[in-house]
């Protein structure tokens, strides 16, 4: 900062001390209805730091204990703080509506408080907070305007969780194909307890702490900084805020962030709730993240994929042009809107995209391409490549596919959170959305909310799914348990393209019930359901099963919790229109009796429940209809590691 702008702030330092006023150092935030309260403090040293209870009155439960806040840029540190000034409080109440996603109409109701902060050389520092019923939320600006690049080498953010337990996924070892997020969860575990393999823990992670579920993750993440995490270590329950590895993508690009200012950062986001549902069920990642860029959003189409790479793998059958449209005519046989055409369709033989295209249109199908992100230390050969990473080669190729009818893309292998990859994705969500087209993230980051903002984006893999049948032998063994910590974690951050219900055995075999794979197509949500199995599979169950996986959508109006707990079982309600779908999964080796509470319907109304449980063995079914209200209650006998879907349909 020139000496002009130190002296400036100095000489309103001393004018606020002349006049006689205490300087403030503390500062409480409120919830519009006082459910949660945060407090800011600048510590007696000078650094600034921030606390969070759950409130019930005058009764509060703390669930963020006093944590660190600052942020370290190359040129100045901003660790030791001098308040300034703040903005006047402001309350917000809005809607907005996704195109995909467990909510599509949203209330987005907040608290808003902005304090301004100088560092000992006079650089400016301001801290913007939400706060919500929901949760608590902040994060960094700095307010200058300079055409100068900055650069943020690391910040001091931190979470300091009380005692409690832990639920919380492994950063992945750089390696080709990763980081992509695609380890198991991990818990119930103590806070704190380390990383195994200490390279760093993921957003979003969850914690039970004083009787409360608090997650923690970013949102609003835009191309102007890096993809964080959560330091390895977190000595005392105190996680701190770490930048992506060095080793990422192979050395290239920078750990660091960088910017002119002013420079605007991610929301770091404390989702806080006394039930699991109330984690389950919020979307206040989207909440916090910019409204949508694409004025006339009305040609996104959520919708069901058939999907022929994951049963052709072992056989190599999935190249073939006559395989491809075998699959495309089972799309249109159960009435999903695609079908997708995964790695290699570029340099296989007999393969002609604009007539793979007339013969999907000529079906009433819509077509989904793969592409590889490419670059110049991609070492993955699949292709096509090379046609995402160079913005004039990319808005070339998308102009093309989309003239040929092509609806959406699934790009792939990332390979690393650093800042330049963080503008790769909204490159290609920006020239996406210009070509309607649709975007599928694989091998990629987490969900920060970037559905919003880029409503195309229907969907991200960022998820160990039925790919772990193909590529890790421990698979089978982590699956069940993991299945059902992941709504509770990955999934409540974003959609999430698991490729669910297979039934069939790859390389690794299913534990899991036939019963437990089908619940996958409600208990996760994905704007892009792509239906993993073979077609024949899919023809030789049940008309039930058949009908059901005809008429379950990808997106949806309501979300209901119904019951569970991370690692032991989870039930979710669904709704879409006048209709619920209800999907449970058993992440244990032990059968249950699940009762369920049908409250969550309207109230006066009848509906027409079609139940497919699991059958006498894990590979078959038992289906039974009957008449349901908002006062029934029904039990369920559900197999080790299996699981149930019910449709409900409103009477008229």
């Amino acid at each position: 900062m020139s000496r002009i702008k130190l002296l400036a702030v100095t000489l309103i330092l001393f004018a606020i001390v002349s006049c006689g006023k205490k300087v403030e150092t503390e500062w409480q935030m409120v919830s519009p209805e006082g459910g949660i309260v945060a407090q800011l403090q600048i510590q007696d040293d000078g650094r600034l730091s921030y606390q969070v209870w759950a409130a019930n009155g005058s009764n509060r439960t703390a669930v963020i204990e006093n944590s660190p806040l600052g942020i370290i840029r190359k040129d100045q540190q901003f660790d030791t703080l001098n308040f300034v000034g703040k903005e006047k409080e402001k309350t917000v109440g809005e809607s907005y509506t996704l195109s995909t996603g467990k909510r599509l109409v949203n209330r987005n109701h907040y608290n808003e408080y902005a304090f301004k902060f100088a560092n000992l050389d006079g650089g400016l520092l301001d801290l913007v907070c939400r706060v919500y019923e929901e949760g608590f939320a902040f994060k960094y600006v700095f307010p200058e305007k300079d055409e100068q690049t900055y650069i943020v080498e690391h910040e001091l953010t931190g979470f300091n969780l009380p005692e409690g337990n832990a639920w919380m996924q492994p950063y992945d070892k750089p390696t080709a194909y990763a980081p992509a997020y695609e380890r198991n969860y991990e818990g119930e575990m103590p806070v704190g307890t380390p990383s195994p393999g200490r390279e760093a823990w993921c957003f979003p992670a969850l914690f039970e702490v004083n009787e409360h579920w608090v997650l923690i993750s970013e949102a609003n993440l835009k191309a102007n900084f890096y993809g964080s995490h959560l330091d390895s270590v977190a000595d005392n329950g105190l996680y701190r805020v770490v930048p992506p590895l060095e080793e990422e993508a192979f050395g290239y690009g920078n750990t660091y962030a960088e910017s002119t200012l002013p420079w605007d950062m991610p929301w770091r986001i404390i989702l806080i709730g006394s039930e699991l549902g109330d984690i389950l069920e919020s979307n206040l990642v989207t909440h916090l993240s910019d409204a949508s860029r694409i004025e006339d959003p009305s040609w996104i189409r959520s919708g069901r994929a058939s999907w022929a790479w994951w049963s052709g793998y072992l056989d190599g059958s999935n190249d073939t042009p006559e395989k491809l449209k075998k699959y495309i005519d089972f799309a249109k046989e159960m009435e999903w809107e695609y079908s997708l055409i995964d790695a290699g369709w570029d340099t296989r033989k007999g393969f002609n995209l604009a007539e793979m295209a007339d013969y999907a249109k000529a079906k009433g199908v819509d077509l989904l391409l793969w592409y590889n992100s490419g670059g110049p230390i991609n070492r993955v050969n699949a292709g096509p490549r090379d046609k995402m990473f160079d913005p004039d080669i990319r808005k070339k190729e998308m102009k093309r596919i989309s003239k040929l009818g092509i609806k959406g893309i699934k790009v792939d292998f990332f390979s690393s959170d650093k800042q330049d990859f963080m503008k790769l994705y909204h490159g290609i969500m920006e020239d996406a959305a210009a070509n309607k087209l649709l975007v599928n993230f694989h091998g990629c980051t987490v969900p920060r909310g970037w559905s919003r903002t880029y409503p195309n984006l229907i969907s991200m893999e960022s998820v160990i799914g039925e790919e772990g049948y193909i590529y890790h032998s421990h698979y089978e063994q982590g699956a069940p348990l993991h299945c059902t910590i992941l709504p509770f974690t990955r999934n409540v951050v974003g959609p999430m393209d698991y490729t669910p219900v297979a039934f069939s055995v790859q390389q690794v075999p299913h534990r899991t019930s036939y019963g437990f794979e089908l619940a996958l197509a409600v208990v996760f949500e994905s704007g892009i359901q792509h239906f993993a199995d073979k077609v024949e599979m899919y023809q030789a169950q049940p008309k039930e099963v058949i009908e059901f996986l005809k008429s379950v959508p990808a997106a949806w109006d309501d979300t209901k919790f119904l019951s569970g707990y991370p690692g032991d079982d989870v039930v979710i309600g669904r709704q879409r229109g006048e209709d619920w779908f209800v999907g449970g999964i058993n992440g244990e080796d032990v059968g249950k009796v699940i009762e369920l509470d049908f409250s969550f319907l309207e109230s006066g109304e009848t509906y027409q429940a079609t139940f497919i449980t699991d059958g006498e063995d894990n590979q078959s079914f038992y289906t039974a209809s009957k008449s349901i209200s908002n006062q029934s209650t029904e039990h369920l006998e559900v197999l080790p590691v299996g699981g149930f879907v019910i449709q409900l349909k409103k009477i008229k």
